[in-house]
């Protein structure tokens, strides 16, 4: 029961903090932008089998450099009055793993349901530059564990294209390691995997450029490439080493409408 309730600490925060924008705010002028589309993705984490997503994008950014972003699985707000700096919650929604994945092994080993993380970020951008660090934990346990993760990237213009390519890198602890790349006894027996231990590490590190091409003043269409390899425990886990690929790609488009 104290477990349950600490998990629910990081979930509380964030509703706390997004109540703590200054309610003048949802009556002034904003910037909003809105998206629709289709990624594709692995059907797990480590698999060479892909599947389609749905892809949503929302953002909403003011003035005074608040904002409220939604981005794929991942809402995150600015809380402080910067265009600079930016500090504020995220909610981070992670998929299930069950028996709909394409690898039989891997279909037969425990489902692991989805879950909702919850966290904070810490950012940086100025003249096209930016950087952040962001940690989530399990809110459902699911997992149990937590995730740091540091992100950077350089915003362009070229050839009537906005273009933002970045990089990224995860330390996962042996919770969510241990769920998502372990192999105990119980499903090596049901999968015919050999056992192993993930321990806790650097999980990945991640490539990835968007770009926006603007019909007008309102449509555009958003292209996403991304591309992340798989290290240490995770990259050497039955699932990816015998099963799956540590050569992890994403690819999607969405149509996109601003206000």
């Amino acid at each position: 029961m104290k477990k349950t309730k600490f998990k629910l600490i990081p979930l509380l925060l964030v509703t706390l903090i997004c109540f703590s924008l200054p309610a003048t705010l949802w009556a002034g002028e904003v910037d909003m932008s809105m998206g629709a589309g289709l990624v594709a993705v692995p059907d797990y984490e480590g698999s060479e089998d892909y599947t389609a997503a749905p892809l949503l994008m929302f953002n909403a950014k003011w003035e005074q450099g608040y904002f409220v972003k939604f981005m794929g699985n991942k809402l995150s707000a600015n809380v402080v009055p910067s265009k600079t700096w930016s500090v504020g919650p995220v909610l981070q929604y992670r998929g299930k793993r069950n028996d709909d994945v394409s690898n039989n092994k891997v279909a037969d080993m425990k489902k692991i349901d989805a879950t909702l993380e919850a966290g904070a970020f810490g950012g940086f951008n100025a003249e096209g530059w930016d950087a952040s660090l962001q940690w989530v934990t399990d809110t459902s346990d699911k997992h149990d564990g937590y995730l740091t993760t540091f992100a950077a990237g350089y915003s362009f213009a070229a050839v009537g294209l906005k273009n933002r390519v970045g990089i990224s890198s995860t330390y996962a602890d042996k919770d969510y390691m241990d769920t998502y790349f372990s192999v105990d006894r119980k499903d090596a027996d049901r999968s015919g995997l050999d056992r192993y231990k993930a321990d806790s590490g650097l999980k990945d590190f991640g490539i990835n450029l968007t770009s926006n091409y603007a019909f007008g003043e309102s449509w555009g269409l958003t292209g996403i490439l991304g591309y992340t390899a798989l290290l240490n425990d995770a990259k050497d886990s039955p699932l990816v080493d015998d099963e799956g690929n540590s050569n992890q790609f994403k690819a999607g488009v969405m149509a996109t409408y601003k206000f």
